[in-house]
């Protein structure tokens, strides 16, 4: 046994152990113990390697300071082996760590024993031969150190007082050239390490501190220089003033120097820890953004373009990007930066195999990754991203143009692959529709291109297009070409390349519209069939996936497929459900399934709902799967599509999936310490937060990926449960409501928790639709038990601490909650208290607004913080229109209560925020108030109409179209009552100049807020002809025209919705104004309703309404208005009149 309790240097007193080690010359029978430890502790027998680690943990608490002493021992002793040495390191730090916790090693030393342990460490770095052992020191050196020394930020020391010999110890080897190298470079490293704690006294001696860097820069030692440079970049980053980091600036080319020489040398080591320490932060980014076109540009781009090694060259962009992104708006400035970025990414994109019969064996998933054209696209991305988002990408777009047209102009293949790159990755940013149609139109010309390399590219900028601009390219004269190709695209010789052609059309497919890709679907089912039938599993996965796009898209018009495909997915099911290998191929299976069932409805599917219901949980109780396993994903995905098809006839499945479903519920962050962190596997991604604890103390929470998937997907899986059985899932309430309950305070996602709160609401309906109103009652008041009191712990809390993100996630919880219980739930004095929280954390979120701008005021004007600050400033804005909608959902649920207790409160929130020079999003407060008021309360809060109303019909033709929408929509509002009679012409003319002139402007990817403005215009312009038809009868016809010219509506669905009933509803009554002299309107309204024809823009009653309405107008009338209908029109048109059979 190699323990330790009983071993005799344990008798020995706290500070005579740690003397005795000076004078110790030869093992004593103890020290033997201890090397025996150290040893079992190395080696692979985990039995002793466990009792090594029991022994040595007893010891340490039973006789801590004979343990450190043993430690100390064991690293000075040269004649151990040096891993055993190393590994005393590696103990003696964790019993010199955590000084602060109760009952630490430490803290049962003694200041004797302390003050030994502080003059040993510094004694055996500085005479401690070996590199790997003196590394091992330093790093206890410096962990001690940051433990110890504890300086305010507004004080500026000469020395630590806590440990006062440490700092001119170091700095004393640091300068000393007499020194071995590597001694010197450990003590620069371990300065380094110290920075967090040490900046001060570093800024208090500058002089010296800039004597030492240059000192260690003009040596030729590449450790010394290369850690010296590391050491300035971490001094920069920890200098929060611009005037601190000034002083250091005339070191820049000192290191530039030193990465010259670094970056010559045979071994790549040293650069590629310099280049690290180089990466930008805002306040590296500040301090080299002066010197950087002269000094630090030249060189990096240098090293990234010729550097023998891919991983350095790598290393040399991520610092030209990282500084800036660490200040955009600075680096756009400096001459030649982004030029030359751009240039080196353009450069990376070119780096590929040309060996193209070896890449065309390979399948994408498993092909080895070309790492600089990876590094490259990304590098462009960020670049594209951070410029666009402090308004400098048109910058970046006039750099990129003559490039592009260089790599398409020229011979190669590789430089036209790159050039699809360049135009797949800032597709993103393009905002005008030309543009993009240029764009794309090079993209197809390459399509039929003699290279299988410049083929898969261009499929892979057509995918990339159809993310970005999806609406635009799935247009019907695009469509028909584009689908065209992917026709072509599924017999390409290389398999790599069909393989990148069917991903791609999972992402275009899509979108594009039934009628369009109608006439495709047989040829391309006749080559899909064979696929699944014949290919590769990889071929397999991609097809099954396409299937599952046309069935998604053709909904019962891929009906016929149903009777044989099903068979073959079904067999495929069966034969992968074991393997643990094909879980992906299975998952597509259950996905592509699930679409086949949309397809033909509930009855068609009856018939193998039950056996595939059994398969997907079957599924998922293979043992010993993965965390990660697909299958979990897509089975519940699967499952909701499912449920959605099936409505009430999935009920029966629900007892059986629904508790492993919720078991998932309980999966939850852990505290992040040594023993939670091996647990997880090497290559699990893991997500980390910082969570405050009420005594003020911060710790750790850790979460794998997967298990955060896992909760995410399981949420949304419940919610579409309850949102698609609605009454029916009454039964489960209470079942699903206590398991919600552990969701409620998960901090690591603020989606889950929004997710899980809009669920509550659900639940909510269902039990009040259910006829279950006592339920709806206990509902609603565990939510506000639970979720009320972190709002109303505001009304004390500091501004400054505030969460904004996590109150906006409680405030709209309260809002679905009471939105859903359907009223009658609270008393009067609750919906006052719950008003006046939401007001006061609405109050507090403001004094948060004002101190953040306080702290801006009096510092030198920085264009990239403000950006940080705007964005922390975004939260707030959420939050503040989130209590307003706690507000509105009063009016709601408890109108009564609400004009008895809150409607002063509300009025003088609307009468502070509605005057025009009150600045903007307080003044969008006060319209989302008064839209509420006019919504809910109507025509008992008319005569408060002059305090808001003449400001917010002026506010229709507001530049913003932030406040233009509520604008326009309280007005649609407001025009319901008598009351508005007054207001209608002025208001009539201003929503019509607004609907002509958004109409007309010139189409842009960015206009869409703009849009949804004009289609809530058309709502107030219907609603003032209706109901105030005299008030304005000069203009009348005049504005019908206006109205429908505007149809149909671009953006906002529920305008949508809105406008297109009372279209059809015009249309059915034949009112002059919308059919046109002898009918001459009506192949532009029977257009409108085709295009709106259940879509989004039209609720189910509506689209019901456009079938009849084609059935009334008869063959003849309706060939005739469809000669002006486009061809994609035509055939929608026919699939209504078949419907509406």
């Amino acid at each position: 046994s190699h323990g330790l309790a009983q071993a005799s240097w344990l008798k020995l007193g706290n500070s005579a152990c740690l003397r005795s080690l000076t004078r110790c010359s030869a093992w004593s029978p103890a020290m033997a113990e201890i090397v025996g430890t150290l040893r079992a502790l190395l080696g692979n027998d985990n039995t002793s390697r466990t009792n090594a680690e029991k022994c040595f943990q007893d010891a340490r608490k039973q006789q801590p300071a004979a343990t450190v002493a043993a430690l100390f021992q064991a690293c000075a002793d040269q004649s151990l082996e040096e891993p055993v040495r190393e590994q005393a390191g590696v103990l003696l730090r964790q019993c010199l760590g955590k000084l602060r916790d109760d009952g630490s090693t430490w803290s049962q030393l003694g200041e004797a024993a302390q003050a030994d342990c502080k003059a040993k460490l510094l004694q055996l770095l500085e005479a401690e031969p070996s590199n790997k052992v003196r590394r091992k020191i330093a790093d206890i050196v410096q962990s001690l150190g940051n433990q110890l020394i504890d300086i305010a930020d507004d004080e500026r020391p000469q020395n630590a007082q806590a440990w006062p010999e440490l700092m001119p110890m170091l700095m004393r080897i640091i300068v000393d050239a007499a020194r071995a190298d590597g001694l010197r470079a450990d003590a620069l490293w371990a300065v380094k390490e110290l920075l967090a704690s040490v900046w001060q006294i570093m800024v208090a001696n500058t002089q010296n501190t800039l004597q030492v860097l240059k000192t260690c820069f003009a040596t030729t030692s590449e450790a010394v220089r290369g850690a010296a440079g590391q050491l300035l970049c971490e001094l920069v980053d920890n200098l929060e003033k611009k005037e601190d980091r000034s002083h250091f600036v005339p070191l820049v080319e000192d290191l530039c120097g030193a990465l010259k020489q670094l970056a010559e040398s045979a071994d790549n080591t040293l650069v590629n820890t310099l280049l690290q320490a180089m990466q930008g932060t805002p306040s590296s980014a500040d301090f080299f953004k002066d010197t950087a076109a002269a000094q630090l540009l030249p060189m990096l781009s240098t090293i990234a373009k010729s550097h023998k090694e891919e991983d350095t060259q790598r290393l040399a962009l991520e610092v030209l990007i990282s500084l800036a992104e660490g200040k955009p708006k600075a680096y756009a400035k400096v001459p030649g930066y982004v030029q030359q970025t751009l240039e080196v990414s353009v450069h990376f994109l070119m780096q590929l195999d040309d060996d193209l019969d070896a890449w065309g064996a390979e399948d994408d998933e498993e092909a080895e990754e070309e790492e600089n054209v990876t590094n490259g696209k990304e590098v462009m991305d960020r670049l594209c991203k951070c410029m666009q988002t402090n308004d400098r990408f048109p910058m970046v777009m006039e750099t990129l143009k003559p490039a592009i047209a260089n790599l398409f102009q020229a011979a190669g293949w590789k430089q036209t692959v790159a050039g699809l790159a360049i135009l797949s990755t800032i597709a993103e940013y393009i905002d005008e529709e030309e543009m993009v149609v240029q764009m794309l139109t090079a993209v197809k010309a390459q399509l039929k291109a003699s290279s299988p390399r410049v083929r898969h590219a261009a499929w892979s900028a057509i995918a990339q297009f159809a993310q970005d601009h999806g609406e635009l390219i799935c247009k019907e004269e695009m469509a028909t070409e584009l689908l065209a190709n992917f026709m072509e695209g599924l017999d390409d010789p290389v398999q790599r390349v069909q393989s990148r052609c069917m991903e791609a059309f999972q992402l275009y497919g899509g979108e594009v519209e039934r009628e369009i890709m109608e006439s495709y679907v047989p040829g391309m089912m006749d080559k899909l069939g064979q696929k699944l039938q014949s290919g590769t599993v990889p071929i397999q996965k991609k097809t099954i996936t396409f299937i599952a796009v046309l069935a998604g898209q053709m909904e019962d018009g891929f009906a016929q497929y149903y009777g044989p495909l099903m068979p073959i997915l079904k067999q495929v099911v069966q034969g992968c459900i074991h393997k643990t290998e094909e879980r992906v191929l299975l998952g597509k299976a259950f996905e592509c399934i699930s679409l086949l069932a949309a397809a033909v409805g509930p009855e068609g599917f009856r018939a193998d709902a039950e056996s595939i219901m059994q398969a997907m949980v079957q599924a998922t109780q293979v043992p010993n799967l993965p965390s990660n396993d697909p299958v979990k994903e897509y089975m519940l995905q699967a499952s909701q599509r499912i449920c959605a098809t099936m409505k009430a006839n999935f009920l029966p499945f629900v007892p059986h999936i629904l508790p492993g479903i919720l078991e998932k519920f309980t999966l939850a962050p852990k505290e992040y310490n040594p023993e939670v962190a091996n647990s997880l596997d090497d290559d699990e991604e893991v997500n980390l937060t910082f969570a405050k604890q009420a005594d003020g103390k911060v710790k750790v929470l850790i979460m794998s990926t997967s298990e955060m998937e896992d909760l995410q997907n399981a949420v949304e899986c419940v919610h579409t449960f309850v949102e698609e059985l609605g009454k029916a899932y009454a039964p489960f309430v209470a079942q699903t409501a206590q398991s919600l309950l552990l969701i409620f305070d998960f901090s690591m996602e603020e989606h889950i928790r929004e997710m899980a709160f809009d669920t509550w609401g659900l639940l909510c309906q269902a039990a009040r639709d259910g006829g279950q109103m006592d339920i709806v009652g206990q509902l609603v008041h565990e939510f506000l038990k639970r979720v009320l009191p972190k709002l109303e712990a505001v009304k004390d809390a500091d501004p400054e601490t505030m969460d904004a993100a996590e109150l906006k996630t409680s405030a709209d919880g309260v809002t679905v909650c009471l939105k859903k219980c359907g009223g009658s739930v609270l008393s009067a004095e609750q919906v006052k208290h719950i008003c006046q929280v939401s007001l006061q954390v609405l109050e507090k979120s403001l004094k948060a607004r004002e101190a953040m701008e306080a702290g801006k005021r009096g510092k030198p004007g920085d264009e990239d913080e403000a950006v940080e600050e705007d964005e922390d400033e975004e939260h707030h804005v959420n939050l503040r229109i989130a209590c307003c909608e706690v507000v509105g959902s009063l009016m709601t649920s408890h109108a009564d209560a609400f004009m008895a207790e809150c409607l002063n409160l509300a009025l003088q929130l609307v009468a502070q925020f509605i005057q025009p020079n009150t600045r903007w999003e307080d003044h969008r407060l006060a319209l989302f108030i008064a839209c509420d008021m006019l919504d809910h309360l109507r025509e008992r809060v008319t005569q408060h109409w002059p305090q808001f109303m003449p400001q917010m019909l002026q506010d229709v033709l507001h530049q913003s179209a932030a406040i233009r929408q509520p604008a326009c929509y309280g007005a649609s509002l407001a025009a319901r009552e008598a009351a508005f009679a007054q207001f209608a012409t002025a208001a009539a003319t201003s929503l019509s100049q607004l609907v002509t002139q958004t109409r007309g402007a010139a189409k842009k990817k960015s206009d869409k807020p703009a849009q949804a403005c004009a289609d809530n215009a058309l709502s107030a312009l219907a609603q003032i002809l209706m109901t105030h038809q005299q008030t304005v009868a000069a203009g009348e016809a005049q504005l019908w025209d206006v109205w429908l010219k505007g149809l149909p509506c671009q953006a906002d669905e529920e305008e949508g919705v809105k406008n297109h009933k009372t279209l059809l509803r015009l249309v059915q009554a034949e009112k002059p104004q919308i059919l046109g002299d002898g009918g001459a309107n009506m192949p532009h309204v029977l257009s409108i309703l085709v295009d709106v024809y259940k879509t989004g823009m039209a609720d189910e009653e509506t689209s019901k309404g456009i079938g009849q309405l084609v059935r009334s107008l008869g063959e003849q009338r309706l060939e005739q208005f469809a000669g002006q209908l486009k061809d994609k029109q035509k055939k929608k048109l026919l699939r209504i009149h078949r419907e509406a059979q």
